[in-house]
């Protein structure tokens, strides 16, 4: 068994101590290979010792206790390596064309990125090889690169092979080089990266230099971008967003063969004062990472508690200013019956209809009340044809168009009229009492539509006072397992896309400005629980509910 292998056993087993996503890594590295090979994905063993073997020929340059001795790997480390070299497309290439790499600081990441980027130099086969290290500024961008040009410089057999300037080193033989770059150099105009190494990404404002060298590798075979980073301040950014990403799919929300992620941090039941979970965001602890460090750096946070917030991103690599998960995902895949949808036909229920721009996501959601056994939501979802390619959400909406979870409308925008008749027929087949919608939106077409169908129609403004009740409801219903969505995989990415915004008063709403991604099922669904909340009660005393919640019947 080589380190790689026996480190997914060792965190699996408790062996080794790894927060929930350096296991969930580990998982998805055993599943691939029992279900990777449907997909077009082989693991190549020679290919990975291969990648691991060249480490041998790099040595460390820093520190009183690593200058001069042999680069050797930690378990962790090799894993990256084993990942990102071994696994292979049908056609012999690599598979992971990009990965996230997420960890506190002092654990050895611009060393090991350097290193990569010698390997993807010198040893990946690739005439014209360009590897550029990029950060914010040029001294950022230059810490990956002095790492690279000093591992040369303190390897006899690479300096043989290699010609290092102050700021390029490159292989004549081969056309090949490595240079530092930075955002506010001029782009990547004329360059064709084999690999891209992006550094601490928390502080990039935008994505610009990330989204540019990917386009700029488009004619490599097997290109490589690496982004390493630890926690930031601020989740307003393009790493908060890309840890999302990552964390959903290392979740199974989203599906991505071609990025490999690792996130070392702390769980959310860890105390962050007990020493004993900090191995989980600092691998190298006792390697690279002093424990005695961390301990001094922990008097200096109880001495001064205006260091906590820098400890805790810096150290711990906790986003401190992240938003958290309103409903966690383990809870929602948990609310999933062996009930079919067609089991409802002719069942009453409740809509809530979220009627988005014309240019986006629209959705219709269907509650049917139950006592005593979980409820149950359907909804359905359309786009224009337009955004089927969009890959601004991260999501692969003609998968989900094939598998007949999302309805498209032709053209660019969204036709009201195909919305208006698929809901007109699905009215058909249920007993549906009304459908809440947002008066805001009546300029839409869509409810001038229903209204000459003479379908019944509720005001239910998207206000705290009208969606807080049916928001906690759903809430409710979810973590005491009493509502059955199907598992329906595109709700499942709007839940977790979900932010939540407070009032004074404590009332609480889906803010859809501050959610990370389109939440539109979600709201249609509190709006559908909120209709039948209010119908429910319309006996008791009519005025009083529709003047509390914001609702009024048309």
């Amino acid at each position: 068994m080589k380190p790689a292998e026996k480190y997914v056993n060792d965190v699996l087993s408790g062996k080794i101590l790894a927060c929930k996503f350096i296991k969930q890594a580990c998982e998805r590295y055993l599943q691939d290979f029992k279900i990777g090979m449907d997909r077009g994905l082989y693991f190549d063993k020679k290919a990975a010792i291969y990648a691991i073997g060249f480490f041998a020929f790099l040595k460390h340059s820093k520190g009183r206790q690593f200058a001069g001795k042999p680069f050797i790997l930690s378990p962790w480390q090799e894993f990256i390596i084993w990942n990102l070299f071994g696994w292979k497309k049908a056609d012999g290439s690599r598979r992971f064309r990009s990965a996230y790499i997420e960890v506190a600081k002092k654990n050895g990441k611009s060393t090991l990125m350097a290193g990569i980027g010698l390997e993807m130099l010198i040893a990946d086969n690739e005439a014209g090889s360009e590897v550029y290290t990029m950060a914010t500024n040029r001294d950022q961008a230059k810490i990956v690169f002095t790492e690279a040009k000093n591992m040369v410089n303190v390897s006899p057999l690479l300096k043989k092979q290699v010609t290092v300037f102050e700021h390029n080193i490159h292989i004549l033989a081969t056309f090949s080089k490595l240079e530092p770059l930075s955002s506010d150099a001029n782009t990547f105009e004329g360059k064709n990266p084999h690999c891209s190494i992006i550094d601490e990404y928390h502080v990039h404002k935008t994505s610009e230099i990330f989204d540019n060298s990917a386009s700029a590798m488009g004619a490599r075979v097997q290109p490589m971008q690496l982004v390493i980073t630890t926690a930031g301040l601020s989740k307003i950014g393009p790493c908060y967003e890309l840890h999302e990403v990552c964390i959903k799919i290392l979740d199974g929300v989203l599906q991505d063969d071609t990025l490999f992620t690792m996130i070392f941090t702390l769980d959310k039941e860890d105390e962050w004062e007990d020493e004993k979970v900090w191995i989980k965001a600092n691998p190298n602890m006792d390697i690279s990472v002093s424990r005695t460090f961390m301990r001094e750096e922990m008097k200096k946070v109880l001495n001064q508690p205006s260091k906590r917030t820098n400890f805790l991103t810096k150290n711990l690599n906790i986003w401190t200013n992240a938003r958290g998960v309103w409903i966690p995902d383990e809870k929602w895949i948990a609310c999933k019956t062996e009930k079919k949808p067609e089991d409802l036909l002719g069942k009453v229920c409740f809509g809530g209809i979220d009627l988005a721009s014309h240019v986006d996501i629209n959705a219709l959601a269907l509650y049917f009340p139950q006592t005593g056994v979980p409820s149950d939501l359907l909804v359905w979802f359309w786009i224009p044809e337009g955004k089927l390619d969009s890959k601004e959400d991260g999501v692969n909406y003609r998968q989900w168009v094939a598998e007949g979870l999302i309805k498209t409308t032709p053209g660019n925008v969204i036709d009201i009229d195909t919305i208006s008749a698929d809901i007109i027929a699905i009215r058909r087949l249920y007993n549906l009492k009304s459908i809440a919608f947002d008066p805001a939106r009546a300029y839409h077409g869509v409810i001038q539509n229903l209204q000459k169908e003479e379908i019944a129609l509720s005001e239910f403004r998207q206000g705290f006072i009208s969606m807080d009740a049916p928001t906690k409801e759903l809430e409710k219903l979810v973590i005491s397992k009493l509502l059955n969505h199907f598992g329906n995989p595109v709700l499942r990415w709007m839940n977790s896309n979900v932010d939540l915004k407070k009032d004074p008063a404590g009332n609480i709403k889906i803010d859809k400005q501050k959610s990370v991604n389109k939440v539109d099922g979600m709201v249609a669904a509190v709006m559908a629980i909120g209709e039948h909340m209010t119908k429910d009660n319309k006996k008791a005393d009519p005025n009083v509910v529709y003047a509390t919640m914001g609702i009024r019947s048309i």
